[in-house]
């Protein structure tokens, strides 16, 4: 069959297998190929059917344009309508769209314009009739998935969440100005599908099973568009995340879902759904979040700074930490650690499971360390485990510095020792990010080396304990070093 379409619009998926690369699935989608919506999805809610089952109020009409058909050797209008629509009764719809005189005369060559391809949403139960908004003072208003709970969202900046009783499943959504003009995406879908592609590669990895998109006209003829993507989390367990986006007139608005694969009823149909119900109107915003204060997670490997990343969020969400992208720390020539301070050896060997000698390969491992001495309990967190230490055999704050300089690969350091006076051998940490150092009063110059240029937070205080030491009495403080073995920090 002959359909010409523009570049990748409509609705598409890209399905990505561990035994296919990604560049082949996405040929032979660049070629041509679409794939269309369920078409025996037994109805139910966000069920997407092509013929309603009932009252057409029960749903969400969205539309597809097709574009073109060059008739091909043999084909008549029924054989086209039931190819294209797998539906052979809408030959009519094209007969009477291409104004033919007689529908049984077409001939090869001959290029036909389509009608669009309609699907129906099916609403839930509970937003047939009026149904649930989330309203802004008349400025715009989308009904509200299922009838969830209205949240705040602790991910990211400028988002609120809607979630079930139990939390697994979340959708995210947030409003701001449209600066991108409205329906943004519709001259270049193709190219923001293929950036998000390579935004899902970034984050997820070989951790990626599958990525799909769909864009679709609303009945006010404006779009809206999707992306469903399924991945592994770090429990092997399958999870999916879907975004769904409106670009108005004034606002632009994300729905961003996250649920187990397993999810009832399907996520990217919930958000999708969500989206579509967008309505626009005259009055100004009133509900915001203030002003936009510094970048989204995860905008290294995403093309647009006006909308939040979904995929790092669905990581984020999923295995509670942080995502980075990976740097390749400075090449170095393995070695054995000659270590200065048996006390962090010790937890070391006990976080990776070592014995015998440690390696700079081995300490390759660990992205974030925290080391923090204070009065009445030391303890040093690894990759976010914590260990219970004691920091009174230390002998020096510069000489446990020195360790930490062999961890190549940190992305995040804290270190709270009260005697530090050199953070020069710092410079080694070539992909560290966040530092932050609180020392005590005798640590006056203190500088940070100029060669950790990636850093993105820094922050260099006096020890919250100091100012408690600073405010005792002498012979109190000293009375309270005995008692607590108390070495590192010092009175004024």
């Amino acid at each position: 069959m002959g359909i010409r379409m523009k570049g990748i619009k409509n609705r598409v998926n890209i399905w990505l297998t561990k035994s296919l690369p990604v560049w082949l699935c996405m040929g032979a989608l660049l070629s041509g190929g679409i794939v269309r919506a369920a078409e025996s999805e037994k109805p139910g809610d966000y069920a997407m059917l092509t013929h309603p089952q009932e009252g057409s109020e029960n749903y969400l009409k969205l539309t597809v344009p097709v574009g073109e058909h060059v008739v091909a050797e043999g084909e008549s209008l029924w054989k086209i309508a039931q190819s294209v629509y797998e539906d052979g009764s809408r030959w009519q719809d094209l007969s009477a769209l291409n104004e033919l005189d007689n529908p049984d005369r077409i001939f090869p060559g001959q290029c036909l314009q389509m009608p669009d391809q309609e699907y129906y949403l099916q609403k839930p139960w509970i937003q047939r009739g009026k149904g649930w908004y989330m309203e802004d003072a008349g400025a715009y208003r989308f009904q509200t998935p299922e009838k969830w709970a209205l949240g705040t969202c602790s991910l990211d900046a400028r988002l609120s969440t809607f979630s079930g009783r139990d939390q697994e499943a979340q959708i995210l959504w947030g409003v701001g100005d449209n600066e991108m003009g409205e329906d943004a995406w519709s001259e270049n879908w193709e190219q923001v599908c293929d950036d998000m592609r390579q935004t899902a590669e970034a984050v997820f990895g070989e951790n990626l099973c599958s990525l799909s998109f769909e864009k679709y006209q609303v009945e006010s003829g404006n779009e809206v568009y999707g992306v469903r993507c399924i991945f592994t989390d770090q429990n092997k367990e399958q999870q999916v995340v879907s975004a769904a986006y409106r670009f108005g007139q004034k606002n632009l608005m994300e729905f961003i879902g996250f649920a187990p694969e397993d999810f009832a009823p399907d996520m990217s149909r919930l958000t999708l759904y969500t989206a579509a119900t967008y309505e626009e109107y005259e009055e100004e915003r009133h509900m915001g979040f203030g002003e936009k204060s510094g970048e989204y997670r995860g905008m290294e490997v995403w093309e647009y700074p006006s909308l939040h990343n979904p995929f790092v969020l669905a990581w984020e969400h999923a295995n509670g930490s942080v995502w980075r992208l990976k740097k390749e720390p400075k090449q170095v020539a393995d070695y054995v650690i000659d270590w200065k301070e048996p006390v962090l050896l010790a937890v070391v060997k006990e976080a990776l499971q070592l014995e015998g000698d440690v390696r700079y390969s081995d300490l390759l491992q660990i992205e974030s360390l925290e080391v923090v001495e204070s009065a009445g309990y030391d303890f040093c967190s690894v990759n976010g485990e914590r260990y219970e230490t004691d920091w009174t055999a230390v002998g020096s704050g510069d000489a446990l510095v020195e360790d930490i300089s062999n961890f190549g690969g940190l992305y995040t350091l804290r270190i709270q020792i009260g005697d530090l006076t050199d953070l020069s051998s710092l410079e080694k940490l070539s992909v560290l990010e966040e530092l932050e150092i609180f020392t005590g009063s005798q640590a006056k110059d203190l500088v940070i080396p100029a060669k950790l240029r990636g850093l993105k937070t820094c922050v260099l205080e006096k020890a919250p304990l100091q100012d408690y030491v600073d405010s005792l009495d002498d012979s109190i403080w000293e009375r309270t070093c005995r008692e607590q073995k108390i070495t590192t920090f010092r009175k004024s």
